[in-house]
């Protein structure tokens, strides 16, 4: 017997959501049903592909990591004030560390004037006086004789006087290397030598010979009238040049060297070894180690 309740349908296991209400026939349909079923969802919608570049253009991936912040103005400005502030401090110290340099140069440069100025004042250095006595002349002879050779050997031997007697305290050192002695004649080189090294001690007088030699001497036709005619005349005329390297002693103290160049204008009285000179004109020329007289 039916109650009047309404029960729902004991058969539908799948949760299908329907149901029925019977009346007391129970063979009768049911008056009404519904029935309740899942949505079906919506496709998953396909994934779009990104726009390709364009032709004619390039995509650059950067890493995460390397993509830096574009930094405030106010940091380049502040940039360039540190910048042009360290560019003035290297300036100023740049021209600081000239001025220094300039003034320890002038002081050391003012300290050995000093020094060598107490020096010379104290020594008092004087021009050694040079002459050339004689002159030798051999491989000349006969030179304007139409039998003498093309070529000539001349050789001279010059005896050199050199007066250290204006000096008490001065010493000098005549070093050899690099000096030379020449002999010329009209301008043409004859012969060539070398001067002696020797130390000449304080008030000493030294007389030495110098020797200068030639070879393949080849002189004009006139060059050979012309030293013929002076012959006979007595009176040939050369020109003797030295140049010599000179060291002062100033007690013990030895200077530095400096050259020292004699120029004699001579003319002796004939071409041979016992020659004469018969005028004499030199001049020296020292630097400033010496005093002139």
């Amino acid at each position: 017997m039916s109650d009047g309740r309404v029960h729902p349908a004991a058969t539908s296991s799948d949760f299908s959501g329907e149901y029925a209400y019977s009346s007391s026939d129970p063979s009768s349909s049911p008056l009404y049903s519904f029935h309740f079923e899942k949505p079906i969802p919506p496709p998953p919608p396909h994934p779009q592909k990104p726009p390709g570049p364009l032709p004619g253009t390039y995509v650059v991936q950067v890493p995460k990591d390397k993509v830096f912040r574009v930094p405030p103005p106010e940091n380049a400005r502040l940039f360039q004030h540190y910048t042009r502030r360290a560019k003035r401090r290297a300036g100023c110290s740049y021209l600081r560390a000239c001025l220094y340099a300039v003034i320890i140069v002038l002081s050391l440069a003012v300290l050995l004037a000093a020094a060598v100025g107490a020096v010379y004042l104290a020594f008092k250095p004087r021009q050694p006086a040079y002459s050339v006595v004689s002159l030798a002349v051999s491989g000349l002879a006969g030179v304007g004789n139409a039998s003498a050779p093309s070529a000539l050997s001349p050789g001279f031997a010059a005896t050199v006087r050199a007066d250290n007697s204006a000096n008490a305290k001065v010493g000098v050192h005549y070093d050899g290397a690099g000096s030379r002695v020449a002999v010329s004649y009209e301008g043409v080189r004859l012969a060539d030598g070398a001067w002696p090294a020797f130390y000449q001690a304080p008030g000493n007088v030294t007389v030495f010979v110098a020797r200068a030699k030639g070879a393949g001497i080849r002189f004009a036709e006139r060059e050979r009238g012309q030293m013929a005619a002076a012959e006979r005349l007595w009176s040939v005329p050369f020109d003797v040049d030295i140049t010599v390297p000179v060291r002062l002693q100033l007690g013990g103290v030895r200077t530095w060297a400096v050259p020292v160049t004699v120029r004699c204008a001579m003319a002796v009285d004939r071409l041979a070894a016992s020659a004469k000179v018969v005028s004499r004109s030199c001049d020296v020329k020292v630097p400033f180690l010496f005093w002139r007289n």
